[in-house]
């Protein structure tokens, strides 16, 4: 285990270059994101990195890294345990895991916690692919040692595939809607010359500007939630924004109405995957759906802009707009790894304590029964 403070350039290198070949690409596992968050939003969060290396030809290379709080319980995990790193910005969790290595990984994690005198007795990894080489090797080698993983709460996250794109997607997706989002963008051009934009190198100090400007408009500015209703806020976003963009891995779109931007937004890549992470748009030009506009030429663009990508994951939440647009899904939920005989009772029992009062809530004649075993 180490903190986050003792890594040197090189440790930060190598972290890097494990995320370009992670089994699960995570722009937000990524060092570019995780260590802004931790240094801005997270200041006095005492988070640990847990570094797994594996012997390479003589050499030491790193095989995994997951970024842990420690807990003496919660409500899900009652027995002391160390918890995924969260920051409110994250949409996607797990580790970092080397794509040969997720076995040997998750075997070395166990043996690491199972040993004699170890305070924590388990994982809690919230936001996990659900189908996932991590999730199914966990729960193969929980089942093996007879200290069962629990997955919960799965949940559907929208997802675009790259090679899909392109205006027959858009006709299925929103069928004669479409008309409708084509007469906006006509509309919007009797205003001036619109063009649309996908910057992905170098990204200019004006378009960051620009997004920053947008998300903040409207209700995420007076809700407190955009990225510059913070000095904290706004001071992550743009270290996370300029370490991707070292990269070459920032990605920000634009529509732009006679070159002044009226929707904006960011995303990041990571190995194979893009990851949308926040957009902005102009809400006086709201009826226009500047925003919608722009995830529109997204996907009748992206092919052209992002060849090398198979997949975008929105990290949207299930009452998105963006759903409509992005057909494909994959599922999250909450993966519970214990590492001891006492913890893996104690799931068993906070589990049958949830059933029981789904039950409850689903079925009033069983609810009746145990209020009459409880009286």
């Amino acid at each position: 285990m180490r903190h986050p403070t003792e890594l040197t350039d090189k440790d930060r290198q190598a972290w890097a270059a494990l995320e370009a070949r992670a089994a699960e690409p995570n722009a937000f596992m990524s060092p570019h994101f995780v260590l802004p968050a931790l240094a801005h939003l997270d200041a006095g969060t005492s988070a640990v990195l847990m570094w797994i290396e594996r012997a390479a030809g003589g050499l030491k290379q790193l095989a995994a890294v997951g970024v842990f709080r420690r807990c003496v319980a919660s409500r899900v995990f009652p027995w002391p345990h160390l918890s995924a790193y969260q920051s409110e910005h994250t949409y996607l969790g797990g580790l970092l895991v080397d794509g040969e290595s997720v076995r040997p990984v998750v075997e070395s994690i166990r043996e690491f916690l199972a040993r004699p005198g170890c305070f924590w007795k388990g994982l809690e990894l919230p936001k996990v692919d659900t189908s996932g080489p991590l999730a199914e090797v966990v729960q193969q080698l929980s089942q093996q040692n007879q200290l069962p993983a629990q997955l919960l709460g799965p949940q559907e996250r929208s997802m675009l595939t790259v090679a899909h794109c392109g205006e027959d997607l858009l006709r299925e997706s929103l069928g004669k809607k479409l008309n409708e989002i084509n007469r906006c963008m006509r509309r919007l051009a009797e205003q001036g010359e619109v063009r649309w934009h996908c910057l992905r190198k170098d990204i200019p100090e004006a378009s960051i500007e620009d997004f920053l400007r947008l998300e903040h408009l409207g209700w995420k500015g007076e809700s407190g939630t955009s990225m510059r209703a913070t000095p904290s806020g706004e001071a992550f976003f743009r270290d996370m924004v300029a370490r991707f963009d070292r990269d070459g891995r920032a990605l920000f779109t634009e529509l732009r109405v006679d070159g002044r931007a009226v929707a904006s937004t960011c995303n990041f890549v990571s190995g194979a995957m893009g990851f949308a992470f926040k957009v902005g748009w102009d809400p006086e030009l709201r009826k226009l759906g500047p925003g919608m506009l722009n995830e529109v030429e997204f996907i009748r663009q992206i092919r052209t802009h992002c060849p090398e990508l198979v997949s975008f994951d929105s990290g949207a939440s299930a009452d998105s707009f963006i759903n409509r647009l992005w057909p494909d899904r994959r599922s999250l939920g909450l993966l519970l790894m214990p590492s001891s005989r006492l913890a893996s009772c104690a799931l068993t029992v906070t589990q049958r304590l949830r059933d029981s009062r789904q039950a409850r809530q689903v079925n009033p004649e069983i609810d009746a029964i145990i209020r009459q075993v409880e009286a």
